[in-house]
């Protein structure tokens, strides 16, 4: 008993002291993440007060309700089954997922804590559920099962659901006192995602508790399982109402609710943020009318989908002899992932080798293409047969009546090169009760088999209404650019000796439609112009610049073509022209890697001594004239002025008062906030991750967790998504952010993808003109975002380094379109992703950064990289070169980049990427509408912040001291005892 108790003893205290040498070490490690994401007690408190920031939290609960009560679709609601009966204040909720309700999906973009679900949400409105049920529920499975950031196996995409005969779960008494209880049954489907895997093509699912996983691979993840199935189609027998929810941050195949008998209706709610599933009962019980539309095709069958076959981890291939090369080079990805290596370590590669058609856009030009013809099924014939909900649908607890005004040019002949297209829709409400209502335009291009690849259908335009009262009538208009019919030539297949955005000859239809697949029935809702000779368009319709191939062609940039052209991938691209033959069936898993990709497997020193041989003016570094652009606690009037005009000459001298150590110092060390300049007067300025919440990995304040991104673009409400970037600005300006990593707008090529809930849409168009809000909305608070993630980068497995091959056409029309958008309407941040572009990693690519970014866009903001975690991949010395600026280091601060920084070259590029950084923070500032007001308050650390992890470590080696001390007083305490015990 003696020995046990003086090594518990010894024991304790040993532990206690690691935990304090662990602690202080890793202080000086992570000096930088310590000292910029303090808990606000260690800042100097911003100018507002606690009253003020709790208003803004108010404001930002209010407006996340709003989101969700606008972005939930109505997918299903025979014989008006909603909205619910008021005067039934007790409903049944099943299926395990109502217990363990999703705020958000996994990763970065994740909403850090889910404060209010379904279940609470109904307590607070006032109707009761049966919590026998949920009881139950929770006795079988508390929650969810590892995070997405660290599961490789799919733990976290494992379903709960016990089987719905299994009497140890539901028991007939259980069963029979539910019937009792209400006439209404509720049913949850739950499906979370996130970063680092896609969705599984086969379910892994638990059915007993602590039961062993099974797996059903009949079905994918995103199906409904059939333990769900079974509960459902026993609730459709036995419950006058049933109401099934979707918590699912995924596009579903949801085929099953209409051809199981009793399913009433079905509301897609999406990821509800941390408060806003508070709506739900709103939109339930009639409050609020659901208004919010598709943003992706719901189809049947997922594998209809003509990128399936290449998407999702068994999309990926691997190259055959690629042993030698990253990331299949003996060294591990990241050693603390746990992850299988000799499966992420694979040279990877994935074939968007469907083209153009991406989401409706294939669907609807499949079926103008008679591609579903043979499709006979039991949800129908055809079209019919093959999708759920098209592209825009959504139903509405009342009715609207459309009248097509008119359109401009009224003379079909009338369209000019650089003229618009104007329709006018009045859009009356002729139910019963208030709602709103989207409308919608589409354009049809003429299509010649064998030239240009073209959709037959393509979103051009959009307005929601404002709310409409019974009888009340609004009449909106709907407008857009002739030239945004162009579509991209990347190979002069029109053979009309031209390269680049054109529009051809022929018949152009433009539609008011219901969604993407329905016209309106309103008279005059179609309209053709008859276009009669070729309309080119060789520069950027803002910069001016010229427009040409970057990726393919001869004199590329990166020096080798996307498509794969040039290095034997052998891709079989689909084409119109013959959907049936070219439809991707199955993805080629194996090929061997040519010489050509082997050889620029890596960025290397060879590649940077080339670079350096160019000629380039002597920089000048410590030239001081006493300029600062922040004083006092804010930004000085030079500093207004240089962020208002980046071709100020006054740059010139404040760039060179810098040091080249400043200068490294601010572009090395970019995670989660941006360096001091201590010369120009420039402070530490924090940055936070997002899209749903000004929020971070690291501690410290948070905002607001808002409805995932997807909900946000289902409410086809661009005022909402300015008001969202317009608060996100205010509550970073109370937790002292500045930079927000947000919003993301890379595409749901696939419904598969790990990462759609942090992405509005299958759309380019659509996503830019969301993000393209919230960014114009962020930047009127002052603050400054990073639109991630640039380019081509739909894919979550084996994302790390993977080779992403694509057509020019594709990246232009699809992928690139809503950063174009986005950079057009003000955004001064971007982010570039893990992947590849082609060959080439996309932080690296000189095509994709200069020859597009910067010189046709004229994009004079800042490019920083995703976490830099593998850092002989994403290597700070090729984003210099290749147009990036800002390096996310994290928390090694090592500096692990450089092969040549003595040349003018590196020079020159440093101070470019200095000016980058420094401006994106400035304009954000100048643009600010309501700066030193109530945005954009000073904020500064406190004294002791910049010493923090120096003065963590003499604290913790006193407390060691001390913890000691006593460790060696409580054991001669206890010796003395025991003497005083053995005397007696």
């Amino acid at each position: 008993m003696k020995k046990i108790l003086k090594w518990s003893v010894v024991a304790f205290v040993a532990l206690i002291s690691v935990v304090i040498v662990a602690t202080a070490s890793l202080s000086l490690v992570f000096s930088d993440v310590i000292e910029n994401t303090l808990p606000t007690y260690f800042k100097v408190k911003p100018e507002q007060s606690d009253k003020v920031k709790e208003q803004t939290q108010k404001e930002g609960r209010k407006l996340g309700q709003k989101i969700e009560e606008e972005g939930t679709i109505l997918l299903k609601n025979d014989a008006d089954t909603l909205p619910l009966s008021k005067r039934d204040k007790k409903i049944n909720v099943f299926g395990w997922a109502a217990s363990d309700w999703l705020g958000g999906g996994s990763g970065s973009g994740t909403v850090d804590e889910m404060k209010l679900g379904f279940l609470s949400a109904l307590k607070k409105y006032g109707i009761a559920y049966n919590h026998d049920i949920i009881n139950m529920y929770n006795d079988f499975r508390e929650e969810r099962g590892a995070n997405m950031l660290k599961s490789y196996d799919y733990e976290s995409y494992r379903l709960y659901e016990p089987k719905w005969n299994d009497t140890n779960y539901y028991s007939k008494k259980m069963l029979e006192k539910a019937k009792n209880y209400s006439d209404t049954a509720i049913f949850v489907i739950g499906r979370i995602a996130g970063e680092s895997s896609d969705a599984p093509k086969k379910q892994y699912k638990v059915t007993e508790k602590e039961g062993k996983m099974v797996t059903d691979e009949s079905r994918t993840y995103l199906n409904l399982s059939t333990e769900e199935e079974g509960m459902l189609t026993y609730l459709g027998k036995n419950y006058k109402h049933v109401v099934v929810l979707v918590n699912s941050v995924n596009t579903m195949a949801l085929g099953e609710l209409e051809t199981i008998p009793g399913i009433d209706a079905v509301m897609q709610v999406g990821a509800t943020g941390e408060y806003s599933a508070e709506a739900l009962p709103r939109l339930l019980y009639g409050d609020a009318s659901p208004s919010g539309k598709t943003t992706d095709t719901y189809a049947y069958d997922l594998a209809t989908n003509a990128s399936y076959a290449n998407s999702g981890l068994d999309g990926v291939g691997a190259y055959q002899n690629a042993k030698g090369l990253y990331p299949n080079d003996g060294k591990t990805i990241n050693s603390n992932t746990g992850r299988n290596d000799v499966l992420y370590n694979q040279v990877s590669y994935l074939d968007y080798a469907e083209g153009i058609y991406l989401g409706y856009r294939f669907y609807e030009t499949a079926d103008a293409e008679h591609f579903w013809q043979d499709v006979h099924n039991k949800h129908g014939n055809g079209y019919k047969g093959v999708v759920q909900y098209p592209f825009g649908f959504g139903l509405s607890y009342t009715k609207f009546d459309w009248k097509v005004e008119g359109f401009e040019p009224q003379d079909s002949s009338k369209l000019t090169k650089n003229g618009k297209i104007l329709a006018k829709v009045k859009v009356k409400n002729i139910g019963k009760r208030a709602g709103k209502d989207v409308v919608q335009m589409y354009y049809t291009p003429p299509y010649q088999a064998g030239e240009i690849e073209k959709a037959s259908t393509n979103l051009a335009a959009f307005v929601k209404t404002k709310e409409l009262q019974p009888g009340e009538s609004q009449t909106v208009q709907l407008t857009f650019n002739v030239r945004d019919m162009a579509s991209y030539d990347d190979r002069d297949l029109n053979k009309n000796h031209f390269k680049g955005y054109e529009l051809d000859p022929g018949k152009y239809t433009i539609k008011i439609m219901k969604d993407a697949h329905n016209v309106s029935d309103a008279a005059h809702s179609v309209m053709t112009y008859d276009l009669e000779k070729n309309l080119q368009y060789p520069t950027d319709s803002k910069t001016g610049q010229k427009v040409e191939n970057q990726f393919v062609g001869p004199n590329l940039a990166d020096g080798i073509a996307i498509d794969g052209t040039d290095t034997n991938e052998k891709i079989k691209y689909m084409t119109r022209a013959d959907f049936k033959n070219t439809f991707p069936k199955t993805n080629v898993k194996k090929r061997e890697i040519s010489q050509k990709l082997k050889d620029t497997n890596l960025y290397t020193k060879k590649m940077a001594d080339k670079w350096r041989k160019g000629k380039a003016k002597k920089v000048l570094f410590d030239r001081d004239k006493g300029l600062k652009v922040y004083e006092k606690d804010q930004i000085t009037e030079l500093g207004l002025t240089l962020g208002r005009d980046y071709g100020d000459k006054r740059w010139d001298d404040l760039l060179n008062q810098m040091s080249k150590e400043e200068m490294m110092n601010l572009v090395l060390h970019g995670y989660v906030h941006t360096e001091p300049v201590k010369s120009i007067g420039k402070p530490t300025r924090a940055d936070m991750d997002g899209p749903s919440q000004v929020n971070s990995f690291n501690f410290g304040e948070r905002g607001t967790g808002f409805p995932n991104a997807t909900v946000l673009a289902q409410t086809w409400n661009n005022k909402l998504a300015h008001q969202m970037g317009r608060q996100a600005a205010k509550e970073a300006n109370d937790i002292g952010v500045s930079g927000w990593y947000a919003p993301g707008v890379n595409l749901h090529r696939s419904p598969l993808g790990g990462r759609n809930y942090e992405y509005y849409s299958e759309d380019g168009f659509l996503s830019g003109s969301f993000a393209s809000s919230v960014i114009s909305g962020a930047k009127e608070g002052g603050l400054y975002t990073y639109l991630k993630h640039l380019a081509l980068y739909e894919q979550e497995s084996n994302h790390d380094s993977i080779y992403t091959w694509t057509t020019e056409q594709a990246l232009r029309e699809n992928y690139l379109k809503p950063y174009h958008l986005a950079i057009q309407n003000g955004v001064m941040g971007v982010m570039t992703s893990y992947n590849r572009i082609g060959s080439v990693w996309a932080g690296g690519s000189e095509a994709l950064l200069t020859g597009v970014l910067r010189r046709e866009w004229g994009f004079k903001g800042t490019v920083i990289t995703d976490y830099s975690d593998h850092q002989r991949f994403m290597n700070m010395d090729q984003l210099l070169r290749a147009g990036g600026d800002l390096w996310m280091d994290g928390a090694p601060r090592n500096g692990r980049f450089k092969m040549e920084t003595s040349s003018n070259q590196f020079d020159q590029a440093l101070r470019e990427s200095t000016k980058h950084i420094l401006y994106t923070w400035l304009n954000a500032g100048a643009e600010n509408k309501t700066y030193n007001k109530t945005a954009q308050a000073p904020i500064k650390l406190a004294a002791i912040s910049g010493r923090f992890p120096y003065i963590q470590v003499i604290a913790s080696l006193v407390l060691l001291i001390v913890v000691a001390g006593w460790g060696l007083w409580f054991w001669k305490k206890i010796k003395k005892r025991r003497r005083e015990k053995g005397k007696k």
